[in-house]
């Protein structure tokens, strides 16, 4: 595997510019850390094909619906908060300790449902599962920030990104089965397999080759703010990007394609090609370098969601879910990238953690950005409105990176 070199064994010692001690992580840590996001995407796709028998579970038609949307979303607040102080707990007990608690916690928290009756605890429940998310994503973003750098760590995060895409599809669909075979509860069982990534942690990851609980003083918090550049694009690149899981459907809707199937074969398409993108990432981004990438990310996200606004078929909007899914995919590793390569080291994990805030915070803005505009030019006109902001704000960065480039050149 082209990321499995030059990696070291420590925070510790990535602190010392003498460190020469590498080694190749086994395959059971890698699993791990291949791990992290398929979680993140269970944390919503486990639960989406049985939102309605939630809805009649939970109170039918007087307020079924909004208990459903509550159970389905809450998790968010939980990663929100979690991300808030994750990094610190990381930095205070060190990686393994918070991801062998947050998967414990993840585990417990998320199969919730299979046996809880009461819809406030439930809630709790889940919004226990957010925070845990938080902190194992968290946890696993600083030990890959420790172990790979440059090209390897792009690339690893690309490949947890594609991890990420094709676990959500197979989530989906195993949930649907469960529910439709078994029951509402069902579903709920999947996230057990918390479980299996704990004991692959367990004995995966030795406590030489992760990040160690630091002693030193950790770097002032005013340094993580010279970050604000990189957060600022995360929100509305992420902003953009739930363009289509949370407002597709009612454009779908709109447009009369009132097939589940053809809805959910519709969000897939670009479910996958964001996967496919997102495993790809690490060489496109070898080939373009850091100037050029965000300009593709941007571009494509925008020219995906002007498409699907101004399609006229289901053919069409298809594609422009492929396209802008496929922009899509690569944010994630991208902007964790940027983090992880600009940070201080003793600031790393807080500001992965914080990654995940502004994540899910884009989440919330979603709406409250695209309501204004749906009202005034209708969903469609969202779309393309959101679209065009997007392309726009590509080939400004196109121009300016150009630019740059051409006063380098000057310079030498």
């Amino acid at each position: 595997m082209p990321w499995r070199g030059a990696i070291r064994t420590s925070d510790r010692m990535a602190n010392s510019p003498t460190a020469a001690a590498q080694f190749r992580p086994p395959l059971t840590a890698l699993a791990v850390l291949l791990a992290g996001s398929p979680l993140m995407a269970m944390m919503f796709a486990a639960l989406g094909p049985i939102l309605p028998l939630l809805a009649a579970q939970f109170g039918g038609a007087n307020g079924g619906a909004f208990a459903a949307q509550m159970i389905m979303t809450v998790p968010a607040l939980g990663v929100i908060a979690g991300g808030l102080v994750a990094g610190i707990m990381v930095d205070r007990f060190g990686t393994k300790p918070v991801l062998l608690t947050g998967l414990v916690v993840f585990g417990l928290a998320g199969s919730s449902g299979l046996y809880l009756d009461s819809l406030p605890v439930l809630l709790v429940a889940r919004m226990i599962l957010g925070l845990a998310v938080a902190h194992v994503s968290t946890a696993i973003g600083v030990i890959v920030g420790s172990w790979f750098s440059g090209l390897s760590r792009a690339r690893f995060l690309g490949f947890q990104a594609g991890t990420a895409g094709v676990s959500a599809l197979v989530f989906l669909l195993l949930s649907g089965v469960l529910a439709e075979r078994v029951g509402w509860r069902a579903p709920f069982g999947i996230y057990l397999l918390a479980f299996v990534v704990l004991v692959f942690a367990l004995f995966g990851l030795k406590g030489s080759q992760v990040p160690l609980r630091r002693h030193e003083a950790v770097g002032s918090v005013r340094d993580l703010f010279e970050l604000w550049p990189v957060y600022l694009l995360a929100l509305g690149l992420f902003a953009g990007y739930f363009m289509t899981s949370i407002q597709l459907s009612f454009l779908l809707a709109e447009d009369h394609i009132d097939s589940p199937i053809q809805r959910s074969l519709v969000i897939a398409g670009g479910v996958l090609a964001g996967g496919v993108m997102g495993a790809a990432y690490g060489p496109i981004l070898a080939r373009l370098g850091t100037r050029l990438m965000p300009c593709l990310v941007i571009g494509m996200l925008g020219a995906g969601l002007f498409i699907i606004g101004i399609s006229a078929s289901v053919l069409v909007t298809a594609a422009g879910a492929v396209i802008s899914g496929g922009g899509g995919g690569m944010i994630a590793p991208h902007i964790e990238t940027l983090i992880l390569g600009r940070a201080p080291l003793d600031l790393r994990a807080r500001a992965i953690s914080f990654m995940f805030t502004i994540l899910y915070a884009a989440d919330f803005l979603n709406p409250l950005i695209v309501t204004p505009l749906r009202l005034a030019l209708g969903i469609h006109g969202a779309f393309v409105a959101i679209g065009a902001a997007l392309l726009i704000a590509a080939l400004a960065a196109f121009g300016f990176t150009r630019t740059s480039i051409a006063a380098s050149l000057d310079r030498h």
